[in-house]
């Protein structure tokens, strides 16, 4: 694995955004793991956070986008912690936008805040992690209404790998064969379970006896092929 991904993971157990014991997904599945980028909350974590978003955007996208819209809720910091970075670290200006859970009916109004597609623009949707793909569909479906707005891809911090339903298909799968844009993890379940097995993690971590075996079969029960 390449030390960027090791790098990746090691951060998400310092901020105690990679937890294990027993959770529920949205598709009431019961997991061994969960991943909770809300832990991402200081404004050293959310700078590191964003670096590693800005090295996975430049590396797949480059120039070929010049927006990141960030959905609501989590995308939001997210979005705005990987434009800065950009710029500070690759001198790259891209512009800022998310949505409202609400449209505002007074002042400016709108359901967009930041950078507005009022002329042609190639947006990124930087999301936390997607185990359905509910809220990218629901910002494809929100985009319809700003023609000028081109989903050019999508970057997550973990992908889970996992079937949607009856489909042999990830989330992330689906919605790049659904709708023809990259998607990108910065880090896969299967990435998370090679670091975890490396004894230097674990002295450094307190992992759960037996956690590398559970997730594995999690993985064995429901995930998609990669």
């Amino acid at each position: 694995m390449e030390p960027f991904r090791r790098a990746f993971i090691r951060f998400l157990l310092e901020c105690e955004a990679l937890r294990f014991g027993d959770f529920t997904t949205k598709s009431g599945r019961k997991s061994p793991y969960f991943i909770n980028t809300g832990m991402i909350r200081t404004g050293m974590q959310l700078a590191r956070m964003g670096d590693f978003y800005a090295h996975t955007i430049e590396h797949h996208f480059g120039d070929s986008v010049d927006n990141l819209y960030g959905p609501a809720y989590k995308g939001i910091p997210l979005a705005v912690a990987s434009a800065a970075a950009l710029h500070r670290l690759y001198n790259r200006d891209f512009g800022v936008s998310f949505n409202r859970k609400e449209a505002k009916d007074h002042g400016e109004g709108g359901t967009i805040v930041g950078q507005p597609y009022d002329r042609p623009t190639r947006v990124l949707i930087v999301e936390d992690v997607i185990t359905a793909g509910t809220s990218v569909r629901e910002t494809m479906e929100l985009m319809k209404s700003f023609p000028n707005a081109k989903i050019e891809g999508l970057v997550v911090s973990v992908d889970r790998m996992e079937k949607v339903g009856d489909s042999p298909l990830s989330a992330l799968q689906q919605v790049q064969e659904e709708y023809g844009i990259r998607t990108v993890p910065i880090v896969t379940i299967d990435d998370l379970m090679g670091a975890l097995e490396d004894r230097s993690i674990r002295k450094l971590f307190p992992i759960p006896d037996g956690q590398i075996e559970r997730m594995k079969a999690y993985r064995e029960q429901y995930g998609a092929k990669a």
